[in-house]
């Protein structure tokens, strides 16, 4: 299985069980973490990395749209979930929150 299959799986799972869940990359430490849940995965880019958390939600939620906040911060949302990024290229950070709507 390549790299945004797996994740995608880990991370639907992780939606499918949790109303709020937290998704860090450290691109620099090669760590991935997912609630608390810390994952070695080598160096993916962030964009492999952004792509494995959006396919994730598609597959549960379906389409989304995309809402630019800043620079470096968009949001992804529909009627079921709300998905906040924020790319810390600097800092070698790539974090979601995602929201589970009710």
């Amino acid at each position: 299985m390549d790299f945004e299959s797996d994740f995608s799986k880990k991370i639907s799972d992780a939606l499918v069980s949790n109303e709020k869940t937290s998704v860090i990359y450290n691109i620099d430490k090669g760590i991935l973490e997912i609630n608390g849940q810390t994952y070695s995965v080598g160096r993916p880019s962030f964009s492999e990395v952004a792509h494995a958390v959006l396919d994730g939600l598609k597959q549960l939620y379906g389409d989304y749209k995309t809402v630019p906040y800043t620079f470096n911060s968009e949001a992804y949302e529909n009627e079921r979930f709300k998905a906040e990024v924020l790319a810390l290229g600097g800092l070698g950070l790539l974090e979601f929150t995602v929201y589970r709507k009710k």
